[in-house]
């Protein structure tokens, strides 16, 4: 019996050592931040290091964009709306007079591999160090939220396009910018991928959830594929993975407590090093949607079914009425 009260003692003690790091673990990540964070994917000269950010003159790539100036970075804008991104860069270069920012005008739905090629020709003179695959969205007329039945061939390609294949194609386009041997030891380049908590498969936005889910696949996979050789193994590559961010996409049918673009872009930049320095492969940077989704994997399927069809019908009403009022 004493050997049974001993075995079990020594159990719950493991398991209360191993929940007080997990605890700790999770708070220092998201709150134990750097002053300075993202250095070591600076470049050394006098010349800056820039980011490109796709999908960045507005939303989330927008707030990531400001933080990494905050730092000390400049920033390339990619987007497809030139007025929009001409009045972002404005202001941008109005908030900080000695910026570096710079835009380029690009639609990820029709971007061809060719367009691609004369665009990082263009940037070759830039020493850019990091890579933001932010564009994404849900470019169809109305209704947003809908039944996979009620897709047509040319939404779903556009999905696809806009989500994932510009992506995909970016990212390997760019890989000789970012994998040229750094010019002193340490220096380092960085992939940030966007995901999103729908990539576990949500209702009325299946194929967005879908084209997320691809998005973190890829994270994955290309980070184990750059740490396996020494001519990459110097790029970190890791996937963001938010819940609901209020953004010009993203401003109706939202919980309590919903991050703000900026304020989510800031927690982006600042959490990314610890993620690095702990091996993740995947993000949560706001502390809330992390709880969330580590909760996740303990619910039922059946209980989960439930939560999201409720959430995504709840969304899906409050979006069917504005698009109603907006015919």
């Amino acid at each position: 019996m004493d050997i049974i009260f001993t075995t079990l003692a020594c159990l719950g003690a493991a398991l209360m050592l191993y929940m007080t790091y997990v605890a700790f673990d999770f708070l220092s990540l998201h709150f134990l931040l750097p002053s300075r964070p993202l250095q070591v994917y600076k470049r050394s000269g006098p010349d800056p290091t820039y980011a490109l950010i796709t999908g960045g003159s507005a939303g989330i790539g927008l707030g990531i964009a400001q933080e990494l100036i905050r730092q000390g970075f400049g920033v390339v804008l990619l987007g497809h709306l030139a007025d929009e991104l001409a009045q972002t860069e404005k202001a941008l270069r109005r908030a900080w007079p000695s910026a570096s920012v710079y835009s380029v005008v690009m639609d990820a739905q029709t971007a061809t591999g060719s367009e691609l090629d004369v665009m990082i020709e263009r940037l070759n003179d830039y020493q850019i160090s990091i890579l933001v695959n932010n564009v994404g969205g849900c470019p169809i007329a109305p209704p947003t939220f809908r039944t996979l039945g009620d897709y047509s061939c040319r939404d779903i390609d556009a999905l696809i396009n806009q989500n994932t294949r510009f992506m995909a194609q970016l990212t390997a386009r760019m890989m000789p910018t970012l994998s040229r041997g750094p010019a002193q030891p340490g220096e380092r380049s960085l992939i940030i991928n966007m995901s999103s908590g729908a990539c576990v498969g949500v209702p009325y936005q299946v194929m967005y959830s879908a084209c997320k889910a691809f998005n973190l696949s890829l994270s994955c996979g290309l980070a184990r594929e750059l740490g396996a050789s020494s001519s990459t193994n110097h790029i970190d590559c890791i996937a963001l993975n938010p819940g609901d961010v209020h953004s010009q996409g993203n401003c109706r049918g939202l919980p309590r407590n919903t991050p703000k673009w900026d304020e989510f872009g800031s927690c982006a930049v600042k959490t990314i090093d610890g993620a690095v320095r702990r091996n993740m492969r995947t993000l949560s940077p706001y502390w809330l949607h992390d709880l969330q989704q580590r909760i996740l994997p303990y619910l039922s399927e059946a209980f989960l079914s439930r939560e999201l069809g409720e959430t995504m019908s709840a969304k899906k009403r409050v979006w069917d009425a504005h698009d109603e009022k907006s015919r």
